[in-house]
């Protein structure tokens, strides 16, 4: 399961590398977009234009940023070796039906056939699993659900 979980951060690492990609050829075209942007005898529509561009650079900015903390984070976690039988960063937990990696917030992924949600330390369930044991329940999806393994 080692090898699963490598595997899972490496996809991980490459949907935020691609995230990124994506965002930076976006962040171009619009950037081309402001430039080429010719102010016309309506003044006021120039601006607006252009106005509407700049936000929109200022949105991809932010999301770039946001995706390339999120890929410093994934490489943190990842170089995170303990396995000390409690839930930390880094840690592939399978609870109930589920399987959940305590990393970043990128939602789900599968692999091989598998589901697998990865989820940040400081979101609601990761602040529940953080510090718990293989056997220990937490409450989850209305109900009890045993923390059945920890890789």
């Amino acid at each position: 399961m080692d090898s699963t979980k490598e595997k899972l951060f490496q996809l991980a690492i490459g949907k935020v590398k691609e995230n990124i990609q994506l965002l930076k050829e976006e962040r171009k075209a619009i950037s081309e977009g402001i430039l080429e942007d010719t102010k016309s005898s309506a003044g006021d529509k120039f601006e607006t234009s252009r106005e509407m561009l700049t936000q929109d650079l200022k949105q991809v900015e932010t999301q770039l940023e946001k995706n390339q903390a999120d890929l410093d984070e994934l490489y943190r976690v990842q170089a995170i070796k303990s396995n000390s039988g409690v839930i930390q960063e880094g840690t592939l937990v399978n609870l109930g039906a589920d399987w959940f990696l305590i990393s970043v917030s990128l939602g789900q992924l599968e692999l091989e056939g598998q589901k697998y949600f990865l989820l940040s330390r400081n979101s609601p369930l990761g602040q529940l699993l953080i510090g718990k044991k293989e056997g220990e329940t937490i409450p989850f999806r209305g109900k009890p659900q045993p923390i059945n393994s920890l890789v």
